[in-house]
């Protein structure tokens, strides 16, 4: 979440932030106004409150009619109280809502824009394979055809529902095996996560409210409900969550592989063929939690960590620059890779790599004492290191005139077999 007294100080800054994504200016002067009217509310709540904490001493000092009348106007001030810290309680309700609808601040370099068309492509990496023939979709491949069900998977669970059966169960498991090694070698902790969270840690990463409608809500008892995840990011963060992490000598840094969930809201039509878009889904993904002046350098080596197990792969892909349209709310800054799919001709994204500057650790409560001993808030990082869309990549990329799919080196040795057929 934003810092309000920040927006307070700088409320033209908040309103071109709003210009910059596309949205609409006025929730920051609502915002300004519910607060000032809700800081007035306080004041006169607490003036009342200490009139009626003053009451029994003063009573038992009265008597007659002078008493009674203390007692009315006690009463009086009861109801007062009563009212006026109802309406303060809406005003704070009104208060988080509007903080809730206002993103990060986004870097000063950012390129505007209206959605990902406008992403500007900053490098390019590996080279387009030349092929002696008409590549084809991976859902067309024969080794797909054969090791992905997608019509049992529907039986068993619905649209979009899959299985991965013998071969591709396996390249699946080497290909992560292959990141995750990279990047525990990068200093990484691994950890496993809850795949349900409650509506505090989601709404403190930014993740609710929902805008984009990807998150699945789960009721288990009592009318409670979680969310299933659809990153294991705001898992890792929720354990950070009203903790002071102390002096942060050096970048907390975590990774977990999980299962994702998204509902792929207002995706209806889109990407029927194949399993590029699906509810259910494995992740590696990296976070950190730095001091502020610690994360651009960060960033970077996020960056260079996901180069290199994309690189490793012998990838043709790219890396853009995320505009103001198209950047999460939570995001200060992010760019995504994109792989090369020849079989449409098309640029996919795998991986996104994103600095959240204080936005989650603020809505978390997550502290750390910084140089003169004060508690400030630290910087977030997140960054997918791999998911199988950066499989499917692979098998397009290296498909064979026959139909069979030559592994990159480094899968091939893990999984002891040069060719998927």
């Amino acid at each position: 979440m934003i810092d309000i007294k920040h927006l307070l100080e700088y409320p033209d800054r908040y309103k071109e932030e709003m210009r910059r994504r596309g949205k609409s200016e006025e929730v920051v002067d609502t915002l300004i106004e519910t607060y000032a009217e809700w800081k007035q509310t306080q004041l006169e709540f607490e003036q009342l409150r200490s009139e009626q904490k003053g009451f029994n001493t003063e009573v038992i000092k009265l008597e007659g009619e002078a008493k009674k009348a203390a007692i009315d106007r006690m009463k009086e001030v009861s109801e007062q109280v009563k009212s006026t810290e109802s309406r303060a309680k809406q005003h704070k309700e009104l208060i988080d809502e509007f903080i809730s609808k206002i993103p990060s601040l986004t870097w000063d370099n950012i390129p505007l824009g209206k959605s990902d068309e406008d992403n500007p492509v900053i490098a390019t990496y590996g080279e387009k394979m030349d092929y002696e023939f008409e590549p084809v979709p991976y859902w067309e491949l024969p080794f797909y055809e054969k090791t992905v069900d997608s019509e049992a998977g529907a039986k068993a669970m619905g649209a979009r529902g899959f299985y991965l059966k013998g071969d591709m169960a396996r390249f699946q498991r080497a290909l992560f095996d292959h990141a995750l090694d990279i990047v525990l070698s990068k200093g990484f902790e691994l950890m496993y996560v809850p795949l349900m969270l409650n509506d505090t840690v989601l709404s403190g990463t930014g993740h609710l409210p929902d805008f984009d409608g990807q998150q699945y809500e789960v009721t288990i008892d009592d009318n409670k409900s979680f969310y299933l995840i659809g990153s294991s990011e705001p898992s890792i963060m929720g354990y950070y969550m009203d903790t002071n992490v102390g002096k942060l000598e050096s970048p907390i840094l975590n990774t977990c592989w999980s299962s994702c969930f998204r509902k792929e809201a207002g995706s209806y039509g889109k990407d029927q063929q194949g399993i590029l878009r699906v509810h259910q889904f494995e992740k590696i993904e990296m976070v950190a939690i730095a001091k502020p002046e610690e994360t651009e350098q960060l960033f970077d080596t996020f960056g260079q960590t996901v180069r290199e197990i994309y690189s490793s792969l012998d990838l043709h892909y790219r890396g853009v620059e995320v505009c103001s349209g198209d950047i999460p709310h939570k995001h200060f800054r992010q760019i995504d890779y994109e792989a090369w799919f020849p079989g449409v001709d098309q640029y996919r994204e795998i991986c996104s790599n994103g600095n959240a500057s204080d936005y989650q650790n603020r809505g978390l409560r997550i502290t750390y004492q910084d140089s003169d001993g004060s508690k400030s808030t630290p910087w977030g990082l997140n960054c997918t290191a791999v998911t199988f869309r950066t499989g499917l990549a692979i098998m397009e990329q290296f498909q064979q005139a026959d139909g069979s799919i030559r592994l990159p080196q480094v899968l091939a040795e893990r999984m002891k077999q040069e060719y998927l057929k």
